[in-house]
């Protein structure tokens, strides 16, 4: 029996049931599913001889078919969506212990609980803080959503675009370092109250805004530092493909830490196949003030191909001279249907103090579902 003859089975029920058949059996129903059937495609001897008794399934097999049923229950449900991806990958940089590493392994369940009312829960298994998202949205209108529990802050595009649609391996430096949320390394996420939405104007997007209050812990794991804060969002759709916005983050209380504040600028334009997306972020820890930003260009060559290249500058103390650090990237993605995609990347790395050039290079490799 093969995986692809497992996933033909979930459609009969839909396809097979035709209730103006006289022919019909009358016991058939396309909700309940034909175990004599599931039977059947697993051991297809036993289908081209109906006269013969069963044979017995034994429990492994017992226990295959109940998984298969229950997830085949949970994936025919409108109302639930289960999706997962896994990352494998290789780095060659110094410094770096874990070369091979499984870099990822999340799965996300989220649905719509009425036609006003959706939910998102996601989790890693691998990488802290484990649970990703827990969240519920209300959406009362178009353009008004109120999200509350865990999610992502809203602050810059590159950290709010999910790890396996991102076109390099690994997001810039600058993103990792100074958004918040990945500064603190829970994953850009907060446990908070957030309200976006989008006004459209001529049937298109027109202004995109997302303005949230946090309390500076996640749900399961929590840095020694809480910042409680506010941040919000607004960006722009002046023409077809142009996005040009501003994000703001700043604490309201502090525990265990300093005083934290965050502003970026930030611009993409899209134009069928081409991608071009820069941001600039300013940040204040206290009195220590640091920036950095990036700019990306990639290009989806056809449906198999995409390349991409990228700068960034970080600079780690704005009132000190000789405190930046500079990266160059290049890299190649490979598609196999929509559930493979295969990358390599390599990069150097500049440093001003002290002053030494090293290089980067990743593979990695996403099975997703």
């Amino acid at each position: 029996m093969t995986i692809l003859g497992l996933l033909r089975f979930r459609s009969i029920g839909k396809t097979a049931c035709n209730k103006n058949d006289p022919n019909q059996e009358p016991n058939w129903n396309p909700g309940v599913i034909r175990t004599d059937v599931l039977i059947s495609l697993l051991h297809p001897d036993a289908s081209a001889q109906p006269a013969a008794p069963r044979v017995p399934i034994e429990p492994p097999m017992k226990i295959f078919v109940s998984c298969f049923l229950l997830s085949t229950a949970v994936w025919a449900q409108d109302p639930i969506q289960v999706h997962g991806y896994i990352q494998g990958r290789f780095t060659n940089q110094e410094g770096v212990p874990d070369r091979l590493e499984i870099r990822r392994a999340r799965l996300t369940v989220l649905g719509d609980a009425s036609s006003q009312l959706s939910y998102t829960a996601q989790v890693d298994v691998v990488k802290k803080p484990y649970l990703l998202d827990a969240s519920l949205m209300w959406k009362p209108a178009g353009a008004v959503h109120v999200t509350i529990g865990q999610l992502k802050i809203p602050f810059s595009t590159e950290s709010l675009l999910a790890d396996n649609l991102e076109v390099p391996i690994e997001r810039a430096r600058v993103v990792n370092s100074l958004a918040p949320g990945r500064d603190t390394g829970v994953q850009a996420r907060d446990v908070g109250l957030q309200v976006s939405g989008i006004l459209e104007r001529r049937n298109r997007p027109w202004i995109e805004y997302a303005a949230g209050i946090f309390r500076g812990q996640p749900l399961i794991y929590s840095p020694p530092a809480h910042f409680r804060a506010t941040a919000a969002r607004v960006m722009l759709h002046p023409i077809q493909g142009l996005a040009l916005g501003a994000d703001w983050y700043g604490s309201i209380s502090v525990s265990g830490g300093p005083v934290k504040r965050r502003s970026e600028a930030e611009g993409s334009y899209k134009w069928n196949s081409l991608t071009l997306q820069v941001e600039q972020i300013w940040a204040r820890d206290g009195k220590l003030e640091h920036s950095g930003g990036y700019a990306l260009s990639g290009w989806r060559f056809d449906k198999l191909w995409e390349g991409m290249t990228r700068a960034e500058w970080i600079r780690s103390n704005t009132s000190k001279p000789n405190t930046g650090s500079f990266i160059y990237e290049a890299g190649v993605n490979y598609y196999y249907g929509k559930h493979v995609k295969v990358q390599a990347d390599i990069g150097a790395r500049t440093d001003q103090s002290p002053p030494r050039t090293t290089g980067v290079f990743l593979a990695q490799m996403q099975l997703s579902f």
